[in-house]
């Protein structure tokens, strides 16, 4: 158990956290070498694909990631032929197209076979609590800002 105000790494959420991230970015990029493309695309493909006609504010607030960021995501994808972008007044609004359409397939079996991974390993009760926990966390953290 953590005390304070020891400084330990086991006991810093940020190197906890970090080092986590690092071990499941490896598994992702494993996995979703099958699509082609890096696991945040993938991702940000199945929102697109989901819930077509998203703006880009709000894919960038879905994502938490920056507009920049997502623009620069979105460039290679419209590269690619994966999304459209329809301009609609000041808004800009995503769409699959029908190459990107058929990417959910792929991207699909690599979520649920990262999934199984990281379920093989944590077990899936503790994988599925961690992950909601997590979830909160980055929440309230979010509504501290």
């Amino acid at each position: 158990m953590c005390d304070l105000p020891k400084i330990d790494q086991q006991c810093c959420l940020f190197f906890t956290s970090n080092s986590l991230t690092r071990h499941i970015s490896e598994l992702a990029e494993e996995e979703f070498r099958v699509t082609g493309m890096p696991p945040s695309y993938a991702y940000l493909m199945l929102l697109v694909i989901d819930e077509p006609g998203l703006s880009q504010s709000e894919l960038s607030k879905k994502m938490n990631l920056k507009p920049s960021t997502l623009t620069r995501f979105f460039d290679k994808l419209v590269k690619w032929d994966l999304v459209d972008r329809i301009q609609n007044g000041r808004e800009i609004n995503i769409f699959a197209t029908e190459k990107g359409n058929a990417k959910k397939v792929l991207i699909d079996t690599a979520l649920n076979n990262l999934f199984k991974r990281y379920c093989d390993v944590l077990g899936k009760d503790f994988a599925v609590q961690l992950t909601a926990d997590l979830h909160k966390a980055s929440g309230l953290i979010k509504q501290e800002r």
